[in-house]
């Protein structure tokens, strides 16, 4: 009898760690996907208007995502608003924090508190937030989005009204936690 209850205790315990393994596989899969990528082509506006001096500007945009891997979940109406000291000259490199609202097409919105830091590679400008789904759908998931535009015209930039928009291209990744 003892020798039976020693083979019989892992066996229990191997066959309900199984169990457990497939019932949250099967959740996780069906109800919550691993992860979530998403595309847009976006015009991002600059208030008051970049030019070749650094200044408090308030940047917004909104665009419509295409995405997969969300399974109904395929698209999603994009806004953001940040304010960071930039210019058109790379200078600095903003960092600031916000908040970015995800209208998806199905199930409840999404908001995403996030850190966002602008780079000038090449004179691109590249936008990269790295936060966290804080409420709505998908609430807990890692967010990183960046948006990639073009190298500003100069020109413009030395106008009193500077730059006020620019059109690139965005990418957005929400990954589930493990």
């Amino acid at each position: 009898m003892t020798t039976r209850r020693r083979l019989l205790a892992p066996l229990a315990l191997l066959l309900a760690s199984s169990a457990m393994v497939t019932t949250s596989a099967q959740t996780a899969s069906a109800a919550d996907p691993l992860v979530i990528s998403c595309t847009a082509s976006a015009t991002q506006y600059y208030s008051p208007g970049l030019t070749l001096v650094d200044k408090p500007t308030n940047i917004t945009a909104s665009a419509t995502y295409s995405c997969i891997g969300g399974g109904t979940v395929n698209s999603a109406q994009l806004s953001f608003d940040y304010t960071v000291n930039a210019g058109c000259l790379p200078t600095t490199s903003p960092v600031t924090t916000g908040v970015t609202r995800l209208d998806w097409n199905e199930g409840p919105d999404s908001v995403i508190t996030s850190t966002f830091v602008i780079t000038r590679p090449v004179g691109q400008t590249v936008g990269t937030t790295i936060g966290t789904v804080t409420s709505g759908q998908f609430s807990g998931y890692i967010a990183n989005q960046t948006g990639t535009y073009p190298a500003l015209d100069l020109l413009a930039c030395a106008t009193p009204g500077g730059v006020t928009s620019s059109q690139g291209i965005l990418a957005l990744t929400l990954t589930q936690p493990f």
